[in-house]
């Protein structure tokens, strides 16, 4: 009985985290510029995925693992998924997840998704 009401607690907090972040403020643009700043809405069309690999895992730039290394994401962050492609096979895996944040790819062998994924 007390594990779940730890996990009622953990999901309320959770969502009331998810509702403030929907509550976020734009920062001001200037004339030419974008904003530096995205709030909730800005992400509703990407899905979630979960790092699981140990520490973490490379981005990269195609969905090979010969391709250019362009950043690092630790075990446990939660990723933004624009889609999913077909890549070099990885310990049986050949999907490769395209985000954006940094205009590269992760190999979905490494990520848990929270969301259903689609083919670009």
């Amino acid at each position: 009985m007390l594990k779940r009401t730890k996990t009622a607690v953990a999901l309320t907090a959770g969502a009331m985290a998810l509702g403030l972040l929907g509550a976020a403020p734009v920062a001001a643009t200037t004339a030419g510029h974008t904003p530096a700043m995205k709030t909730w809405d800005d992400w509703s069309h990407s899905q979630r995925g979960v790092v699981i690999a140990k520490p973490g895992i490379l981005i990269r730039s195609q969905p090979t693992t010969a391709s250019h290394e362009k950043g690092f994401i630790p075990r446990g962050e939660i990723v933004w998924i624009d889609c999913k492609v077909d890549g070099q096979d990885v310990w049986g895996n050949a999907i490769w997840y395209k985000i954006s944040s940094h205009n590269g790819f992760i190999a979905a062998r490494y990520v848990k998704n929270v969301d259903h994924i689609p083919y670009c």
